[in-house]
């Protein structure tokens, strides 16, 4: 059967890298054809019966990935989120054809091109978690994303800035742009953030859109529990979440409404027709609902 590769979808980088990663080892060395399917949360999984999956930075919730493991031949796990670890752990134990590698100590680009590569992670999958992980330990890396979110997720779009170390220098240069911009958009949506309640604390709350959210949010959390970032699409509202270092773990607030990821930035969705008064008994104001 031909092998799936699940992966974190809507836009993520992270997400996609891991995807890519996957994608020259099994398609471009192994010679396989294999179907990719960007997977979000809160939606059912595809059918994966008797075929080899990889999930790559996503999990889904444990029942889910108990069924998807009943289905499959075979499954591998390659994630970081600490949400998606806390619920899994242990699952590996029913089922002996499950391999998990969680470590939040790397985002899953990397986790994935380690897993299937000897060769040194590629410069632009170190800036994919270098942005990830929000570590912004490498110069180029802000520039380096930001032109790499406004190009399709594609294989063939990306594959060249993995191998041509100028052309990934062409693309910091293109993000040198659009960060002069994005820099003035980030302090326009900041003067736009009201104060909300969601799960008992009383937060900065803002409409964004998910190509400045994490830069806005990072912002506003000074000095608050968390902040709160929300989008919607057709038939739900999709909810960022991001704290500092001295804020709240934000994965456990994410869990309280079915998401989840990491301590400092997490997310989850609800529906357009949710009541923001009081969704999985805790408070969701001043939102526009």
């Amino acid at each position: 059967m031909q092998p799936m590769v699940i992966y974190h979808g809507g836009g993520c980088l992270d997400g996609f890298g891991s995807a890519l990663a996957a994608y020259c080892y099994l398609n471009c060395r192994e010679g396989l054809e294999v179907e990719y399917y960007a997977a979000q949360h809160n939606e059912p999984p595809p059918n994966v019966m008797d075929r080899e999956v990889y999930l790559l930075d996503f999990c889904y919730p444990r029942a889910t990935m108990q069924t998807l493991c009943e289905a499959a031949s075979k499954v591998t796990i390659l994630d970081h989120h600490i949400s998606a670890y806390q619920d899994c752990k242990g699952l590996d134990q029913d089922f002996p054809h499950l391999e998990m590698v969680f470590d939040m100590n790397r985002s899953g680009a990397v986790i994935t091109w380690e897993y299937f590569h000897r060769e040194p992670v590629p410069r632009l999958l170190q800036c994919i978690q270098d942005r990830d992980l929000w570590s912004w330990t490498i110069p180029e890396s802000r520039d380096v994303t930001a032109a790499l979110a406004s190009y399709p997720q594609e294989f063939d779009v990306w594959l060249p800035w993995l191998d041509e170390l100028p052309l990934l220098e062409d693309l910091a240069r293109e993000g040198k742009v659009i960060n002069r911009y994005r820099n003035l958009e980030i302090i326009q949506y900041k003067k736009r953030a009201a104060m909300g309640r969601i799960a008992g604390f009383d937060v900065p709350i803002v409409n964004c859109p998910t190509n400045i959210i994490s830069e806005v949010l990072g912002e506003l959390a000074q000095g608050y529990p968390f902040a709160a970032g929300y989008l919607d699409k057709p038939e739900k509202r999709i909810w960022s979440l991001r704290s500092s270092a001295e804020g709240e773990d934000v994965s456990q607030i994410a869990s309280l409404f079915g998401g989840g990821g990491h301590a400092r930035a997490s997310g989850f969705s609800t529906p357009l027709s949710a009541s923001t008064r009081r969704l999985n008994n805790a408070d969701l104001a001043n939102t526009g609902t």
